[in-house]
């Protein structure tokens, strides 16, 4: 017996859904989301991905987003499979990306009375999402499909603009479970518009400061940010431009571009300009972040975003729009600028870009091998990093290419699925700790079902590396059990069983051809350590000179 009822409720949800964005649909197996699931597999339009593991399947849905800019939706069943979205859901809730949640549920009668599978989800994300709504359960009159459209289009305004990010959708169902397949003239496509809010700005204001004072424009994430017009306006405004690992700047060529502001402030923390203009999310740097909370001058922050990112000092001024729209209103202003700082900075880069090419050619360790590694990618190639170390390596090491990570909450879940939801679209590097890729190694079943374009390359330290940087690691006695965590893993084994090619690393350090690979570097957690030191020396050195 069909639905007809329920029928008429998930196919117009799904139905809305693709009018207003979504194209993707990532889909983790269960019986309470059945109506869900069909629903999407029916649409003619809609992609779907089948993924067991419902932690995984909403970090790969994370990347669909990353490679597209577009919203992407999870489907799961009731209870505890609905507890395994929550990572991904915070991610994308700090990372401001628009991933579109929907859990099945049980019915009402069943919520509280000891049903197998039923656990309270009724906002269950409350503060990790922008929207969300416990659906009533479906029957023929005109107030769910009214209420259908009204959430559709509330929820919509969280899909794009300042205020994007995860939205919630709760669906109990009672059975049967099964749509009426056969109703597919109820998926015809209904395109909606949604006008954009054109803003310009008046910087007049600021015209005295940018004229007379010696600026620095410091560019942090900017993963989903325009950056049309930057490189006019550092020209123009004879602005040094600190360019973060994430900037997207990496693989331009401008003199004003400054590549190398983390090594620069562990040695350098004297600069002192007369205005700074952030641009995107916070930097990876913590050398820079620390500098940027000595300055005493004004602090200008650029982000399209209602809830500034203030980190690590409360800017004097937060301009929230996309960084393109505030360059524009920049070049406006017809101004005679002379800012001294270009030229030291410029000087500084040069100086410090030497030294580090040195120390790759001389020092064989973790942070080199990255170095290696990077420079054989091509520019049309995405390169993903790992939290912890790898994001750092990339920092100091990286000339080139578009980077991307999960540095919203800064955690290591999910990195391998983020990163094949973005294989789905274009060829993707990542590079990644041995404990962060063991933490999310189910998300590799994704590679196996779909054969996306990715080199995997483990940095394999046997351990967390990045704990030797802390001050945890002088109490020797309880280190190497609390931080050091050695896991003993073999990689070819993993490779073999998710139908990688495996390569282990030699002396020469190439990378293998072809894009379904697994690139171990077994690398030493204590040579990586003083490795680092050394170079640190060495940049304060040329500095000194």
């Amino acid at each position: 017996m069909k639905n007809e009822a329920l029928t008429r409720q998930v196919y117009q949800l799904i139905k809305r859904l693709y009018d207003y964005g979504v194209r993707e649909v990532v889909i983790s197996p269960g019986s309470r989301s059945t109506p869900l699931a069909m629903a999407s597999e029916m649409h003619p339009e809609l992609k779907t991905y089948i993924h067991p593991d419902e932690r995984s399947a909403a970090f790969f849905a994370l990347g669909l987003i990353k490679a597209t800019e577009r919203p992407v939706a999870i489907i799961c069943t009731s209870g505890t499979a609905a507890s395994n979205f929550t990572p991904a859901v915070t991610e994308a809730f700090i990372s401001q990306l628009p991933l579109v949640v929907l859990t099945g549920d049980r019915p009402h009668e069943l919520r509280n009375v000891g049903a197998p599978q039923a656990i309270d989800q009724v906002r269950m994300y409350s503060n990790f999402v922008k929207f969300d709504i416990d659906f009533p359960l479906a029957d023929l009159n005109d107030a769910p499909h009214d209420l259908i459209e009204a959430t559709m289009l509330q929820a919509s305004h969280y899909f794009r603009g300042a205020g994007r990010g995860p939205v919630h959708f709760n669906v109990p169902f009672r059975e049967p479970l099964i749509p009426d397949l056969t109703a597919v003239d109820l998926l015809v496509p209904e395109p909606v518009t949604v006008f954009e809010e054109e803003r310009t700005v008046d910087l007049s204001a600021l015209a005295p400061l940018f004229e007379k004072g010696n600026g620095v424009m410091v560019v942090g994430d900017c993963q989903h940010q325009r950056l049309d017009d930057i490189l006019q306006v550092a020209e123009q405004f004879r602005l040094p431009v600190l360019a973060d690992v994430l900037s997207q700047l990496r693989g331009l060529e401008h003199p004003n571009l400054i590549r190398t502001a983390d090594t620069l402030f562990k040695s350098q923390q004297t600069i002192q300009p007369d205005y700074i203009i952030r641009v995107g999310k916070p930097v990876v740097s913590k050398q820079l972040n620390q500098w940027l909370t000595k300055q005493t001058c004004p602090q200008i922050l650029v982000q399209e975003k209602s809830e500034a990112d203030t980190f690590p000092v409360v800017p004097q001024y937060h301009f929230n729009m996309q960084p393109d729209t505030y360059f524009k209103s920049m070049l406006k202003l017809k101004l005679d600028v002379k800012n001294d700082l270009v030229s030291e900075f410029q000087h500084l880069d040069r100086r410090l870009a030497e030294v580090i090419e040195t120390h790759i050619d001389a020092v064989r360790d973790e942070g080199t091998a990255v170095a290696k590694l990077l420079q054989q990618i091509p520019d049309d190639e995405v390169i993903f990093f790992g939290n912890s170390m790898p994001i750092r390596d990339g920092d100091t090491f990286m000339k080139h290419g578009r980077a991307f990570c999960n540095r919203g909450a800064n955690g290591i879940d999910g990195v391998v699925s983020t990163a094949l939801g973005m294989a789905a679209h274009q060829t993707v590097n990542l590079f990644i700790g041995d404990i962060s890729l063991y933490h999310d190694m189910n998300g590799l079943i994704m590679h196996k079902l779909e054969r996306s374009n990715i080199r995997v390359i483990v940095l394999n330290n046997d351990g967390g590396g990045i704990f030797s940087y802390l001050p945890q690691r002088q109490e020797e006695a309880l280190f190497e059990r609390l931080y050091g965590t050695p896991l003993g893993l073999d990689f070819k084994h993993v490779a073999a069983l998710y139908d990688l090619e495996y390569h282990l690393a030699d002396e020469n350090m190439e990378l293998p051809e072809g894009t379904h690979v697994l690139y171990e570097v077994r690398t030493d957690r204590t040579a990586n350590y003083e490795a680092h030191q050394l170079l640190n020396r060495k940049a304060k050195a040329a500095i000194n000179e």
